[in-house]
């Protein structure tokens, strides 16, 4: 409305600017937004370096010919993917320069004994062809296919999925409420509270979620009934043989979904947290973990999902946990495992002491924080009934007590019902279709996350701004309770 509320520009080119216009929506583009103040790392300002960043996201996503992008018949599988990847500028000169034995891994910079020393070619990976055999027979197969069309429609049935389960959760919340905060259950769901980003990021999953779950539900139908789909529309081809959860990992429909927000949430303020360009002459980390990589930026970072060592094994491939071992029978209990992998035996040991677990346990909570599902109104459902998945949250999963438990009955003597353990599964995190991933709430760095937070707005909430850490003011004389 007025030139004064452009705060990324200065004021004497604000007044030059107020002179030249008579209203800020006559200013020409180009010239507001050279005149803006350059950001941290970049040499235009955030509208230029905003426009730019979508102007070549756009144009290497609609490139046909960029070697990343899953739009057949030119697409890479992940194999193919990960052999190219192989290659190095190092690799190649070594391949192709007769007599060359050694090279540094950065062959434009200057050597380097410490930074970028030589090394034996040998060392260097070397692209296997392996993955571009054809098999004959899979070319001769038929082909299923997906059309845009199906993918529409699952996303439209996902949406609506979506707003049924919030409607379920709001129903279930205003007929048992939730646990009390001061409870057993209350004090123990407090330590894996989310915060504010980690719900709109669980939002967006639960749509991603649902929406695989419905584009496998549909191919499933499709190949059940030996129909082919139109070629006509088709934008992704795959063999009968790749499995689908890989498969939909690989496709980035991200562009079209839309972004979910919880009624409950409208409200709330969210910790914008740094978006823009990384400084690499700032000497100090980020309270988030963004730039603490200059290569990577968002590695580490904090309330992102976990990064895995194996692939997910789910009961149907996308979110349900697993309840069959895989010859086809149940799977034990999980409070069976844990009394007899944990009895409750003391065995001292002859070197370490406590403090060797106590301080493992402190460094666990500076790099991991997996935030735990929460109800409408971030209550605390109460998941102690063996029915609590219907009656109280749907991402309640309680776990029924086994025969002849050393500490649980099996009866609640009180109600006569089955007994059961209160469990509640983790908030989803997963930004693309496929499996559900979780969130991790921490930075993935050693930087103190569990004494300081994971954003700076935790981190000013934590301060008491006189040269320390806040404190919890106790009464009755007591001593107050120091931040850790």
């Amino acid at each position: 409305s007025n030139f004064s509320s452009w705060v990324s520009m200065s004021p004497e080119r604000q007044q030059t600017l107020a002179s030249l216009y008579r209203n800020p929506r006559q200013v020409d583009l180009l010239a507001a937004g050279l005149l803006e103040e350059p950001q941290p790392g970049s040499i235009l300002g955030p509208t230029l370096t905003c426009l730019l960043a979508h102007q070549f996201n756009t144009l290497r996503n609609s490139d046909r010919f960029w070697y990343e992008n899953d739009i057949p018949p030119a697409s890479f599988t992940k194999d193919q993917l990960s052999e190219i990847r192989k290659v190095s500028l190092a690799g190649l000169l070594c391949s192709n320069v007769p007599h060359l034995l050694s090279i540094q891994p950065r062959p434009f910079l200057q050597e380097d004994s410490y930074l970028n020393a030589q090394i034996g070619c040998d060392h260097f990976s070397w692209l296997s062809a392996e993955t571009w055999r054809e098999d004959i027979g899979e070319l001769d197969s038929a082909q299923q296919t997906v059309s845009m069309e199906m993918l529409k429609q699952a996303i439209r049935r996902a949406e609506d999925d979506v707003q049924r389960r919030f409607q379920t959760e709001y129903m279930l919340w205003s007929h048992k409420g939730g646990a009390d905060p001061k409870s057993p259950i209350g004090t123990a769901a407090a330590f894996s509270k989310p915060n504010k980003k980690a719900y709109l990021l669980a939002n967006n999953s639960l749509l991603l979620e649902y929406a695989s779950r419905e584009i496998i539900n549909s191919i499933n139908l499709k190949s059940r009934r030996r129909r082919q789909l139109d070629a006509g529309d088709n934008i992704i081809g795959f063999g009968p043989d790749l499995p689908l959860k890989d498969f939909l990992s690989d496709l980035d429909i991200t562009s079209f979904l839309p972004s979910l927000t919880r009624p409950d949430l409208l409200d709330d303020e969210v910790c914008h947290e740094e978006n823009g360009p990384c400084d690499p002459r700032s000497p100090y980390r980020s309270f988030s973990g963004h730039c603490n990589n200059l290569e990577r930026v968002n590695l580490g970072r904090s309330v992102t999902t976990f990064a895995r060592l194996l692939p997910a094994a789910y009961e149907n491939g996308i979110s349900s946990p697993r309840v069959t071992s895989v010859t086809g029978v149940p799977l034990p209990s999980a409070r069976l495992i844990s009394s007899s992998v944990h009895p409750d035996i003391s065995h001292l040991h002859n070197r370490y002491t406590l403090m060797v677990m106590q301080f493992a346990q402190f460094v666990d909570h500076d790099l991991t924080f997996t935030p735990n599902q929460r109800g409408f109104f971030a209550s605390i459902p109460d998941c102690r009934s063996c029915d609590a998945a219907l009656t109280v949250h749907p991402e309640c999963m309680p776990i029924p007590v086994p025969n002849n438990d050393l500490f649980y009955p099996q009866i609640n003597i009180t109600t006569g019902a089955r007994m059961c353990l209160s469990f509640m599964r983790s908030m989803p995190g997963q930004q693309r279709l496929g499996s559900r991933e979780q969130i991790n709430q921490n930075t993935a760095y050693v930087d103190g996350s569990q004494i300081y937070g994971q954003d700076s707005c935790m981190a000013r909430s934590l301060r008491s701004y006189g040269g320390r850490l806040n404190a919890t003011i106790r009464h009755n004389g007591d001593k107050d309770l120091l931040p850790l």
